[in-house]
């Protein structure tokens, strides 16, 4: 995405006020130093600085496609290099390691749980009374009965 080129507000409103007293007195001096003169040079000056800005903006949007360009030729080129290795020394290798390759020996694999229960024979799961549990009896799911 290009970066917004920026407008002024201001400069705008200096330009128009400065046409404004133009037409009203060409020659105004409002004492002080300040006269129409020296307005029309300073927004000549911040007009200047809005452009190198803009224009600095640009070689920006410039320079950031041309790094995402040579970046992306980077990573093709990374990914080459990465597959050369295998070809000459496998995925096995240290120098496929070294490289930043992961060798499919290291590979975990989830081992997924059994979502279903299995019957665990256990002292509980037997049959018979419980003298804790007052007479009652556990069936072989692990459930009073």
């Amino acid at each position: 995405m290009a970066y917004q080129k920026r407008r002024s507000a201001t400069v705008d409103k200096a330009q128009a006020r400065l046409a404004g007293l133009l037409s009203a007195h060409p020659n105004m001096d409002l004492g002080n130093g300040l006269t129409l003169r020296v307005y029309a040079a300073l927004i000549e000056a911040c007009t200047q600085q809005l452009q190198t800005h803009n224009t600095a903006l640009s070689e920006a949007d410039r320079t950031r496609i041309e790094f995402a360009e040579a970046e992306a030729a980077l990573s093709a080129l990374s990914s080459r290099v990465l597959s050369a290795v295998v070809v000459v020394y496998g995925k096995d290798s240290k120098e496929y390691e070294l490289a930043g390759g992961k060798p499919p020996s290291n590979y975990r694999r989830n081992k997924q749980q059994n979502s279903t229960l299995t019957a665990i024979e256990s002292p509980l799961a037997s049959n018979t009374s419980d003298p804790m549990l007052n007479g009652a009896v556990i069936n072989g799911a692990g459930t009073v009965i």
